[in-house]
């Protein structure tokens, strides 16, 4: 698996870069394809290897995938609590930031409203 790691890792590396780069599609479009184009082909690798390894031990049947078609679905998969992360944010929004917004006042860094 440690190789099929590091495909994917190349992979979601070279979609991270194309797509975060925000003008690159306009000003480099043939760059940014052909890194894509590098991704896919990694991305395939992967899937072959990981495809050998299940044969090779005997599996031959459809892989079973969770259901992470929306945000909810896939947040509740991983684990996350989102009625604790909402307070959390809630307390963060109430108690840190007017906090922070006191202390740029008094330097000055923020417009007195």
């Amino acid at each position: 698996m440690k190789d099929v790691l590091k495909l994917i890792r190349q992979a979601q590396w070279r979609w991270d870069f194309s797509v975060a780069s925000h003008g690159a599609s306009f000003h480099a479009p043939q760059e940014i394809q052909r890194i894509l184009g590098h991704g896919l082909d990694r991305a395939l690798q992967a899937r072959l290897s990981i495809a050998k390894v299940l044969a090779k031990n005997g599996f031959t049947g459809d892989v079973p995938m969770p259901d992470i078609s929306t945000k909810e679905k896939a947040q509740q998969y991983i684990g996350l609590d989102m009625k604790k992360e909402h307070q959390e944010k809630e307390q963060f929004l109430k108690v840190t930031v007017p906090k922070w917004l006191e202390k740029a006042k008094a330097k000055g860094r923020l417009a007195q409203i």
